[in-house]
């Protein structure tokens, strides 16, 4: 039943308000700002509801004196900027069945980008942070890229100890999302 809220969340996104641009173009450089539009707008609509969910989580936890807040807003506004512009919400839903029904040849078919729509759908679908890592770390983007990389995984072997809870509020914001 989530997925399928999920899917209707997404085909009815809109766009960030003239607010939420400003706080993009605030915590974003304009090329981050370039590669957070890429995105769907059920993307980008997502991250930012991940983002006002981690503020709440990070704000329960206490933890709003002790990390970087606005490295864990970049986080959360470019945690899915691997998916690209091409992982509307129909692909997502044709991910999560394809995951679901077919992982082995899911799995076994998704190792680079390809011309096959099914191909390319699982490789977005399962290196996305990978994917955003790697555009992150060309904008210079560091730390961001490693935490994007990490935000399916949980790995926290050799983040700073403010990383590993910027880290963990992602985590739980797009789980909540």
């Amino acid at each position: 039943m989530s997925r399928i809220v999920q899917f209707f969340k997404g085909i009815l996104a809109k766009s960030p308000s003239k607010e939420e641009q400003n706080i993009i173009n605030d915590l974003l450089s304009p090329e981050a700002q370039q590669a957070f539009y890429h995105m769907t707008v059920a993307d980008q609509r997502h991250c930012l509801n991940v983002m006002k969910t981690a503020m709440e989580i990070a704000s329960y936890r206490g933890l709003s004196d002790s990390v970087d807040m606005d490295l864990l807003r970049r986080c959360c506004l470019l945690h899915d900027i691997g998916r690209g512009p091409k992982m509307n919400s129909f692909r997502k839903a044709y991910g999560v069945l394809l995951d679901k029904f077919f992982n082995d040849w899911s799995v076994k078919n998704s190792d680079k980008a390809s011309d096959n729509i099914f191909r390319d759908i699982m490789y977005r679908y399962y290196h996305h942070p990978e994917i955003g890592c790697a555009e992150l770390m060309k904008l210079g983007l560091i730390h961001e890229a490693d935490i994007v990389l990490r935000h399916h995984s949980g790995d926290r072997e050799n983040l700073l100890t403010g990383e590993v809870d910027i880290l963990s509020v992602l985590m739980e914001a797009d789980q909540r999302n």
